[in-house]
């Protein structure tokens, strides 16, 4: 009977992988390390019904029935030979893709997280319909493609602009990152012709500071983020020097943490990483979920121990979501 291992799905050139890589060597624990750019060319996947599903990396062959968990990280897109033609290259890719997908459907095994729960997971404005639904307080939203509604809600109150899906935008052939930005009548006044695509608007809330709440299993890990101190970081602290804001574990209240265990679990998730902003007036207020963020430098910073709990998670150690 082989010994249960952890099978990571991700990429080369993936860090925080890197990082729990190394406390999983600590452990002595058995793991395999997927890069997905690697298949089909250099990792083989044999799904041989009714045999039990393998991959082959290199001359090592992993059988897919014995692992403890799944963390779903970072993965890529495959990638194969560049001799094909355009045409054939984009259906090998996308026939590698659904070979893919397909296998992790067949594993029966916790996840950290499954693929198709962090689908679920990654409307913003779902996510805010829901924390409503579990008792958070969320910003007034506006989500909307009417330059005359954009401009009267900017109008109202102190505004905020961020992206729907992606925070990185090809601009001149260049990717830049969008960040949470301020938005006023002034800078709509001075921006080009608004086009049709639709924009996600939000009151600007005051803080006290902003929270990072990680969620891993049952367990939840809050972090104070000591944004309101440097003029660069008070919208949106990843625009500030991140790395010299003073960062503090710090305990939520027991309603505020069940909300965000509660908001997590429901989507079927074993790890969230939950934005969240403590107001002058003491609330708790809900921005997003990321199912996939980051959280190494949470513990460089603190000293939690995060990439322990995601270990256990792993390993069978500890429990997840049922």
């Amino acid at each position: 009977m082989p010994k249960p291992s952890v099978l990571i799905i991700t990429n080369r050139g993936d860090h925080t992988a890197d990082w729990l890589v190394l406390e999983l060597e600590r452990r002595q624990a058995q793991f395999t390390r997927l890069n997905t750019e690697d298949f089909p060319a250099r990792a083989h996947v044999s799904w041989h019904l009714p045999h039990t599903p393998r991959l082959t990396l290199a001359d090592r062959v992993i059988d897919l029935s014995s692992l403890s968990g799944v963390w779903f990280r970072r993965p890529v897109a495959p990638r194969f030979s560049s001799e094909l033609s355009p045409d054939r290259a984009e259906w090998v890719a996308k026939e590698s893709q659904e070979v893919l997908e397909g296998l992790w459907r067949t594993l029966d095994v916790p996840w950290v997280n499954h693929p198709d729960a962090n689908r679920r997971a990654s409307s913003k404005i779902e996510q805010l319909h829901r924390a409503r639904r579990f008792g958070f307080r969320t910003p007034e939203t506006l989500v909307t493609n009417s330059p005359e509604e954009l401009q009267a809600f900017v109008a109202a109150r102190p505004s905020i602009c961020k992206p729907l899906r992606s925070g990185r935008v090809i601009v001149d052939g260049r990717e830049k990152l969008f960040f949470t930005s301020l938005l006023t009548p002034d800078v709509l006044a001075k921006s080009p012709t608004i086009g049709p695509e639709p924009f996600f608007i939000q009151e600007q809330v005051a803080k006290r500071y902003d929270l990072r709440v990680t969620v891993i299993g049952t367990d939840l890990f809050a972090v104070a983020i000591d944004s309101q101190t440097c003029a660069e970081a008070q919208v949106d602290w990843r625009r500030g020097p991140t790395a010299s804001l003073r960062h503090q574990p710090t305990d939520l209240p027991a309603e505020v943490a069940d909300m965000c265990l509660g908001i997590t679990a429901s989507y079927g998730l074993n790890f969230g990483a939950i934005d969240l902003a403590l107001t002058p007036d003491g609330s708790y207020v809900f921005f997003e979920l990321n199912a996939n963020g980051q959280w190494a430098w949470l513990e460089q910073a603190t000293g939690l121990p995060l990439r322990s709990r995601l270990a256990d998670l792993l390993e069978g150690r500890s429990k997840g979501v049922e």
